[in-house]
């Protein structure tokens, strides 16, 4: 397929790959669209993200840094779609960038669709004869040259409407574990106008940084993607640091030309991520941050988050 094809005759007005969400006419900028006064549809194409990562430490150890990233939105029943949007990108096979399901999933699960309804359902959240999300999309880095870490990746679960119903952060950590968060949403906490945002937070369960206690609490502040990508999580609590991290990126169409300026400028790809964060942990050391022992992994593998009041000031 050339570079900007519109893909897949699933309408008889044909989408472009990255182009935008449908949305209401009263909302164009926000993460969906308000269906009626409590409920987000999220219905993306695949699509990549191109901005930048922020971490800002206060307390002990002040302490900043922002990196330049690119993620993929990647809607799970699109990937066939995606996969021929351009020669330079691939489905679960080398490429000059390349998307893999194995990198998000345990082994043994025939797909990551299933690892994710497996975590939906194992978390509780979910009655034994409760209908389970139908259309998932993960909000992550791609593969560059086969490489690709993600501490964190995104996924947005949605039903057979595109009514969003979930979402689930999926946390790793540089010795190989995982754990995930999962926001069931609640409806009536959804933050109406032209950039509705869903605010959670729960407890920290999962060790990620030898910097930062345990003792920890999350906060979640999501505006879905669409133009815009943005999120923010701030870890604060019982300790001496607290932490935000912010991810801000405008939306570019999956095509040639994007993948090829984007090797440009993530020519060192997944090693540039996994040699910052130990680059960043040896400045922190040297500013004499304590230094936390990793515990053992949480019992549970899903944390469940609840939603929280709406805070002050725009999420940028």
């Amino acid at each position: 397929m050339a570079s900007g094809q519109s893909i897949g005759p699933h309408s008889p007005q044909r989408v472009r790959l990255g182009s935008p969400c449908p949305l209401h006419a009263a909302s164009t900028k926000g993460g969906g669209r308000m269906s009626n006064a409590h409920s987000l549809q999220f219905s993306p194409e695949p699509c990549l993200y191109r901005g930048h990562v922020s971490h800002v430490r206060q307390g002990q150890a002040d302490h900043r840094l922002v990196y330049r990233v690119a993620c993929l939105l990647l809607p799970l029943h699109r990937m066939d779609d995606a996969a021929k949007a351009s020669p330079f990108f691939s489905i679960n096979r080398f490429n000059l960038f390349s998307f893999h399901e194995t990198d998000h999933m345990d082994e043994g699960f025939p797909s990551l669709e299933g690892f994710v309804l497996h975590c939906l359902r194992t978390s509780g959240q979910y009655e034994l004869q409760e209908v389970l999300p139908t259309r998932i999309s993960l909000l992550a880095f791609p593969r560059f040259l086969g490489h690709a870490f993600n501490p964190l990746s995104i996924f947005f679960c949605c039903d057979e409407n595109d009514h969003l119903q979930a979402i689930l952060y999926q946390v790793r950590n540089t010795f190989g574990q995982r754990h995930h968060y999962l926001y069931r949403v609640d409806q009536s906490s959804i933050e109406t106008g032209p950039d509705s945002r869903l605010r959670h937070g729960g407890d920290k369960k999962f060790y990620v940084s030898p910097f930062l206690a345990m003792d920890g609490h999350y906060e979640f502040v999501m505006r879905l993607p669409d133009e815009k990508a943005n999120y923010q999580i701030t870890m604060s609590g019982n300790q001496p640091a607290s932490l935000t991290a912010s991810f801000a990126a405008k939306r570019q169409p999956l095509t040639t030309g994007t993948l090829l300026r984007l090797a440009g400028m993530l020519w060192q790809g997944g090693w540039k991520i996994l040699a910052a964060i130990h680059f960043e942990a040896l400045k922190l050391w040297l500013k004499g941050a304590r230094f936390h022992k990793r515990p053992p992994l949480p019992s549970q593998p899903v944390t469940n988050l609840t939603p929280t009041p709406a805070g002050k000031g725009p999420l940028s």
